[in-house]
């Protein structure tokens, strides 16, 4: 028998003790052996399914098989977590911050004890994507990994695209639904996505865990329905798009709002979805889609871990041959950018001047610009420099 903790008992903890209890025996097959639940750990009481025990002590924990952490963040969770492997303990967790941070430290200290980390959850929700690239696609060689990762911002995106409804509306909306946080900068910023681009990279590359503020990063915060209206007037879409790649001996990656024609495949994930694309030598391009976020679709994963260790599957090597992260190369880019001015003949005149490799186009009462392929530096500066006078640019969206 697998005897299993839950540490942290909010809106995934008390997810995960339900899909325990209610889904004992299609677990108890699964790992081929019982898996119970015996304590759910929290510094407030909280209601316990039959069979489990609540408990405020953490030492009431350090004598299970699993402990699931759902504290989340990088103070208490991190604590809590090394003490538990240091003792043994095999920890499952969908905490990407951690991960992000500090995954590196604790599965070598997983190593060492003779225990397991697991963290599926830590990315894509419910969606299966790093036990697959671990075990059917390990076979591969895997050249590029890029998706939307953040099921939030796509809900703002979809919600802005489909009814037009301005940043802070959908924002709004999106805080009364609980899809985003009373402080939503990690979303909006796309600092949640670049952690778990990190994580990806980790598992399609053997690249280290740690230091994700290296990776170049936009997020949709100053993306409007008007850039939305110029993209829709090219047949496109915006998503926010985490990428990565390998590059050489190293990989190289990015976060930014990006444009999609109709014909890609995540041009409709929309809403809270996630959508995950995979290349590999062998097997070409593999899709992954998804709810990528909520308490079932969360437990969903954990519990996949929490089976893979139960039934001695959960092995993960230390990587050989680290693949170091490097800065973006000299691949060209083109990007789209909305231009805002009170005479646009006399814009549209001005740009196609200044960038004459570029396609200009009037959408309503305003012009959409599709840069010339270049360095994606250069086309920021080049940008840039067209603000003047009366003429007003928005945000730079990545075409893809």
């Amino acid at each position: 028998m697998a005897k299993v903790a839950v540490m942290g008992l909010g809106v995934v903890g008390s997810g995960v003790m339900k899909k325990l209890t209610d889904n004992q025996d299609v677990i108890t097959r699964a790992a081929g052996q019982p898996v119970e639940l015996v304590y759910g750990l929290d510094i407030r009481p909280t209601e316990m399914p039959l069979g489990a025990t609540f408990t405020s002590t953490f030492e009431d924990v350090l004598g299970m098989d699993i402990v699931v952490e759902c504290i989340g963040g990088a103070g208490v969770a991190y604590a809590n977590t090394k003490r538990l492997l240091e003792a043994g303990v095999s920890v499952v967790t969908s905490n990407k911050e951690l991960v992000s941070d500090h995954g590196d430290e604790l599965l070598a200290l997983a190593r060492a004890n003779g225990c397991h980390y697991l963290f599926e959850a830590s990315v894509g929700g419910g969606v299966p994507i790093l036990r697959p690239i671990r075990t059917c696609l390990s076979g591969n060689r895997i050249s590029r990994i890029e998706g939307i990762v953040n099921g939030s911002t796509n809900y703002l995106l979809t919600r802005m695209d489909e009814l037009g409804m301005s940043f802070p509306a959908a924002l709004s909306e999106a805080k009364e639904l609980g899809y985003v946080e009373a402080n939503p900068a990690a979303d909006v910023d796309g600092w949640d996505a670049r952690r778990k681009l990190q994580i990806l990279a980790f598992a399609a590359f053997g690249a280290r865990l740690g230091g994700s503020e290296h990776i170049p990063t936009e997020g949709i915060s100053r993306v409007t329905e008007r850039d939305l209206a110029c993209a829709r007037s090219l047949g496109c879409a915006v998503k926010l798009i985490a990428h990565g790649e390998r590059k050489g001996n190293g990989w190289t990656g990015w976060v930014h709002p990006s444009l999609l024609s109709a014909n890609h495949p995540l041009q409709q994930v929309r809403d809270v979805f996630n959508g995950i694309m995979v290349q590999g030598d062998f097997v070409g391009e593999v899709a992954f889609r998804g709810r990528g976020a909520g308490s079932l679709p969360t437990a969903s994963a954990i519990v996949g871990d929490l089976i893979e260790i139960a039934r001695g599957a959960a092995d993960m090597p230390e990587p050989l041959n680290v693949p170091e992260y490097v800065e973006q190369g000299m691949d060209p880019v083109q990007l789209m950018v909305r231009i805002e001015a009170d005479d646009l003949d006399s814009a549209h005149a001005y740009v196609a001047g200044q960038m004459p490799n570029a396609r200009v186009s009037r959408v309503k009462d305003m012009l959409c610009l599709v840069t010339h392929a270049a360095l994606y530096d250069d086309l920021i500066s080049m940008i840039a420099s067209l603000s003047q006078g009366q003429i007003r640019t928005g945000v730079p969206i990545r075409i893809i």
